[in-house]
């Protein structure tokens, strides 16, 4: 069996396409734990209407997704733990795909499948992940891989072994962005990824609008909890060395784009700095400089074109 954690938080108007998505698994042999995290919207209650004994709905104050994953967690009666979010959703053979990981490789610490991006017309692309030989492989090092293309793993593609997740102190609480990925990052220095290259899972990507609201786009928090640990995990587990490094430069220049997005000059450059610093100087620093220079107006329209021509595409391959 494996169990299924979904936080949910006022995800009323797609929670019930999630939960559809599960009840058409061509496995049956699962358990899904939806944690309402304190949501102001009817999204519990159309879960609610699902008539399955395999579905519990649990209801908590608002404490964030990391404690909402984790509480799931803690609840699940499998060893295998796999997420979806309340806005994402599976192909019918997405547990199943997960299954013929967990059973071919059963000791690493991470099971996930390749996944598709969908953007806010429908139309969708197979996130890229580096050449591989085989369907299904452990990655010799996530770190390396997740600098080449799209990132590997996202948290509706993915399940975990529950002990490990235990291991690393589960999700990070009090990480309002990233909490995820440093996860993923702690989980792949103490156990293997176990990976599959078919895309089972679909994550829908917020709205690109060179017009939206800055108070929709995530703002990099400070202190940063992510950078610090990612620093810490670099001591720790040496054999990493530069693709670590190179990971960590990854994650400042993320927070710079985000910065550069909220029009905030001098956090943007100090995140650039940090990035230089931490991995040397790239051809993509020497462009975030350039854009620096533009009015805000045209560097969101540049941005936006940039996000749209290279996060979703109309042509989806499998």
């Amino acid at each position: 069996m494996i169990s299924i954690v979904i936080p949910l938080y006022n995800k009323a108007s797609t929670i019930e396409r999630t939960v559809a998505s599960v009840l058409a698994q061509t496995v049956s042999d699962w358990e899904l734990i939806v944690i309402d995290d304190g949501s102001s919207d009817n999204g519990p209650a159309l879960v609610k209407r699902f008539d399955d004994p395999r579905i519990r709905l649990v209801t908590q104050a608002n404490a964030g997704v990391s404690v909402a994953r984790n509480h799931g967690v803690e609840l699940a009666l499998s060893t295998v733990v796999a997420f979806v979010d309340a806005d994402d959703y599976w192909d019918a053979e997405h547990l199943a795909n997960l299954g013929q990981l967990v059973n071919q490789f059963s000791s690493a610490s991470i099971f996930s499948s390749a996944y598709f991006m969908v953007d806010e017309k429908g139309q969708v692309r197979k996130a890229c992940l580096r050449d591989k030989n085989s369907e299904t492989m452990t990655m010799s090092n996530y770190f390396s891989d997740a600098l080449e293309g799209d990132p590997p793993i996202h948290s509706s593609a993915v399940a975990v072994n529950k002990f490990a997740l235990s291991q690393v102190g589960g999700f990070p609480l009090g990480v309002k962005a990233g909490e995820d990925l440093i996860t993923w990052a702690r989980l792949a220095c103490v156990g293997d990824v176990a990976y599959s290259r078919r895309a089972t899972a679909y994550f829908v990507v917020p709205p690109i609008s060179v017009n939206r609201d800055r108070s929709v786009i995530r703002r990099p928090q400070k202190p940063d909890y992510v950078g610090n640990e990612l620093a810490g995990l670099s001591l720790q587990y040496n054999q990493y060395g530069a693709s670590l490094k190179l990971y960590r430069g990854h994650w400042h220049r993320m927070r710079a784009v985000l910065f550069m997005e909220l029009d905030e000059r001098v956090d943007c450059l100090v995140e650039l700095g940090k990035a230089i610093h931490i991995s040397g100087l790239r051809l993509r620093d020497v462009a975030n400089f350039g854009l620096l220079l533009f009015p805000a107006g045209a560097r969101a329209k540049l941005l936006s074109c940039w996000r749209q021509r290279h996060v979703v595409s109309a042509n989806t391959t499998q």
